[in-house]
């Protein structure tokens, strides 16, 4: 009887140490990578290297008709880079059509911006289109076909999160005669882009949120750590615009995808740190680096200061719901 005890307790902590031990030969699942589309003009992929063609081999390129396309990287390439570094699993789209706007994304990219596969769908305007008329923007196309988008992206997936990327002042437009913004601050077409995007947000309620790159420019410029007029270079500050005084240099992209990044994953950029990969194979001295990446929270957390928290990061990262409602409640420094 004693042996027959034995043996039962002894197979008994067998079958309980068997359920309790990882299995050997049963490798874990990798997460299933959240699928982002990125859709814009060259305000994405920045025209110039070494932004153009970063990291253009991590991310996918989407054709749409018969438009040139290349080796394309740019912001969205930056973006993938960061999330990998964050063991973050994203899978990247780009969706590019030069010198254009929403309206023409939609009416010959429907059939792309309509699928199911996309997780989260970022949405930037021609730069001039979200302003005010009077300062020759196209304010009620901007918001009719982002809402068009909108529409289209959810039928296809109701739980897709969308995002605006608000663009920046440009330079070309504030500091030569003649121009939309001629005579004013740098502050203007920044305070009206950000009317623009987050006004557009709030009135169709179905955007996640509006990464506020251009606000970020801005408080760079208020905190010396950017020039304010690419015209005037000023020892010791970094130039956000590319030599066209538009397009973003390598530092205004950095900031731009360190914002997006902010937004977008709730991880915040600040945690990439004074050795973050992308910032060195672009020229960027971790220094500035780090300034950049500072930059960026601090305009994330002014718009929505519980932006980084853990339950952020994991809602943000496919595990939440894809329709709040953006407010226009985010700070201008």
């Amino acid at each position: 009887m004693i042996f027959s005890w034995l043996r039962f307790r002894l197979l008994h902590l067998g079958l309980l140490s068997a359920l309790l031990l990882p299995q050997r030969g049963l490798a874990q699942q990798p997460a299933a990578p959240t699928t982002i589309l990125f859709v814009g003009n060259s305000f994405f992929h920045g025209r110039y290297n070494p932004v153009f063609n970063y990291n253009s081999q991590a991310i996918t390129i989407e054709r749409v008709g018969k438009q040139k396309i290349g080796a394309w990287g740019g912001i969205p390439a930056i973006f993938k880079k960061f999330a990998d570094q964050a063991g973050l699993p994203y899978e990247v789209h780009l969706q590019c059509i030069n010198g254009e706007s929403l309206k023409l994304h939609y009416d010959s990219a429907r059939h792309i911006l309509q699928q199911p596969r996309w997780n989260t769908v970022v949405l930037q305007e021609h730069s001039m289109y979200p302003v005010p008329a009077r300062r020759g923007g196209k304010p009620d196309t901007f918001r009719d076909y982002s809402t068009r988008i909108e529409q289209a992206v959810h039928q296809a997936n109701p739980a897709a999160r969308l995002y605006f990327y608000q663009t920046w002042a440009r330079a070309d437009q504030t500091y030569p005669p003649g121009k939309a913004y001629s005579g004013l601050p740098l502050d203007s077409m920044t305070q009206d882009l950000h009317r623009g995007y987050y006004g557009a947000a709030q009135a169709n309620g179905h955007f996640t949120g509006v990464a506020p790159a251009g606000d970020a420019w801005l408080r760079a410029v208020q905190a010396g750590v950017a020039l304010r007029n690419s015209y005037q270079p000023e020892a010791g500050k970094l130039n956000l615009w590319g030599e066209d005084h538009y397009h973003p240099s390598q530092w205004g992209s950095y900031l731009n995808a360190c914002v997006l990044f902010g937004e977008i994953t709730g991880y915040d950029p600040r945690r990439l740190g004074p050795h973050e990969q992308a910032a060195a194979a672009l020229g960027i001295v971790p220094a500035d680096a780090v300034r950049l990446q500072r930059i960026a929270a601090e305009q994330v957390l002014a718009a929505r200061p519980t932006a980084f928290t853990p339950a952020a990061e994991t809602r943000k990262n496919g595990r939440g719901k894809g329709r709040t409602k953006a407010k226009n409640n985010a700070q201008l420094p």
